[in-house]
């Protein structure tokens, strides 16, 4: 199995997205304008040539400019020494139904981790859903919110991981 991840192509992430998120999961507000700033890195990942799966992070300013009604991500103690621009927001992590079973979400939760410290954060923080928690959990990723529902009545948890400087 030869597995490629990219950044950047943001078509295959978008496709990949509607299937999972759209289609599968029954999701309305699938993209915003998150995805069209260039601070937002859309990874993608391919087994033997085939689009497998995808995910994006960015800084979490963007957030607060693209939507003031989205859910905030919870102040937490992994917070300390981490400056203004330096906590990204990791989400849409995906994996086509073809592909699943086979690890690659996991590989595409590590190059993102990857491509948001190589941009400059220190710490991550993303909205998960809730029978995806122990594969962050399992990438270093620690709860830092109960469950809510804010997410289109979906049960998500907020959970936070340092990518530099790890305590």
């Amino acid at each position: 199995m030869d597995i490629q991840l990219k950044t950047g192509c943001f078509d295959d992430a978008a496709l990949v997205r509607r299937v999972v998120f759209m289609d599968e999961q029954g999701y309305e507000n699938e993209f915003d304008a998150i995805d069209e700033d260039p601070n937002c890195i859309h990874v993608t990942l391919y087994v033997d040539g085939e689009l497998a799966g995808c995910s994006r992070v960015f800084p979490e300013e963007l957030e607060r400019a693209a939507d003031a009604e989205a859910p905030v991500s919870p102040a937490c103690d992994l917070d300390e020494g981490v400056a203004a621009g330096e906590t990204y927001i990791m989400g849409r992590v995906a994996v086509l139904p073809a592909m699943r079973r086979r690890g690659l979400a996991s590989k595409i939760v590590e190059a993102s981790d990857t491509a948001a410290r190589d941009a400059g954060a220190k710490l991550i923080k993303l909205h998960a859903q809730e029978y995806v928690l122990p594969l962050y959990a399992k990438a270093g990723y620690t709860q830092i919110a109960p469950l809510d529902y804010e997410d289109e009545g979906q049960p998500h948890a907020w959970m936070a991981k340092r990518v530099v400087g790890d305590r």
